[in-house]
């Protein structure tokens, strides 16, 4: 649980650190983008969701009740590093594949895939910003087959690839504790 919780919250930093980058550089609707995004995991780690909130009962039209949105969650996190089937998802609820699928999209915004792409693109940012491990460690801890596909999902998530990520975050955090230093 604690885990989880620092996992969380590293996610969270590693998103506002992306929004502080893109807005020094000028790019004000990722810095925006990243914001929001870094707003949702907080929301997600307070058990709510941005619907849930919109909606007090904490069921969405034609999507999962709140419960079975933070079964699923808790699962996507505790088998981060393992492949993750669908139908592993769907039988977590007693639904059918495609009832599911159509479910999950309207309750969280993004299919299943894409959501658990863009949580292990989440943790290895977290990994790269408080480990040294090597990318192909990094790889294989946040459950993809090898760091090539992690650098293709990477770029397609994040527009970097993950070294250009990890060194830029890795030159900002130098830069910023020897301004701090100088101070």
């Amino acid at each position: 649980m604690h885990d989880d919780i620092s996992n969380g919250l590293i996610a969270v930093a590693a998103q506002l650190t992306d929004a502080a980058y893109y807005a020094m550089a000028g790019d004000r609707e990722t810095a925006r983008a990243r914001i929001e995004r870094a707003m949702q995991l907080l929301l997600e780690r307070s058990g709510s969701s941005a619907q849930a909130v919109a909606r007090p009962s904490g069921m969405v039209r034609g999507g999962l009740a709140a419960w079975q949105v933070r079964r699923v969650k808790e699962y996507i996190e505790a088998h981060i590093a393992q492949r993750i089937r669908l139908e592993e998802l769907a039988s977590l609820l007693r639904l059918s594949g495609s009832h599911f699928s159509r479910a999950f999209k309207c309750s969280v915004g993004d299919s299943a895939q894409t959501y658990i792409m863009r949580r292990r693109i989440e943790y290895a940012q977290g990994l790269m910003l408080t480990t040294r491990d090597s990318l192909s460690e990094i790889a294989l801890a946040c459950g993809m087959s090898d760091q090539s596909h992690f650098t293709r999902s990477f770029r397609r998530v994040v527009e970097l690839t993950p070294m250009a990520w990890r060194r830029s975050r890795i030159n900002d955090l130098q830069d910023s504790i020897s301004i701090e230093a100088r101070a």
